[in-house]
């Protein structure tokens, strides 16, 4: 059985394969997710679902604006829904992602951080 989201199968790969380098090597990756190795791979097999959280995490281990990674994840599960206040709730949140198009990677707005 394969989880729907919005998020292709392959996209949600390829967003755990660039988390993986970011952090390390999966299995460093499976900790900061609060997850296993074995899950982790289950997610990007399909075998189990990669909840907004889990995606929102992924996205803010790559340096997206956090505030932005959870809000863009929770949207994508909430569209999918059958129920027509969670599919207005989406919308919302869509229009306020619309509305702040610029959001810069955390590294990119943090001049202090010797990374930059």
């Amino acid at each position: 059985m394969q989880f729907a989201t919005t998020m292709t199968l392959e996209e949600l790969s390829d967003l755990i394969e660039r988390a993986s380098t970011a952090a390390g090597s999966q299995r460093k990756l499976a900790a900061m997710l609060d997850t296993t190795g074995p899950t982790l791979i289950q997610m990007k097999q399909g075998k189990r679902p990669a909840n907004w959280r889990v995606r929102g995490k992924l996205r803010a281990i790559l340096g997206e604006d956090p505030a932005h990674a959870f809000v863009a994840a929770m949207a994508e599960d909430l569209a999918m829904s059958e129920h027509e206040d969670e599919k207005k709730a989406a919308d919302g949140l869509e229009a306020m992602l619309a509305a702040f198009p610029d959001w810069r990677k955390r590294r990119d707005s943090n001049p202090s951080d010797p990374e930059s």
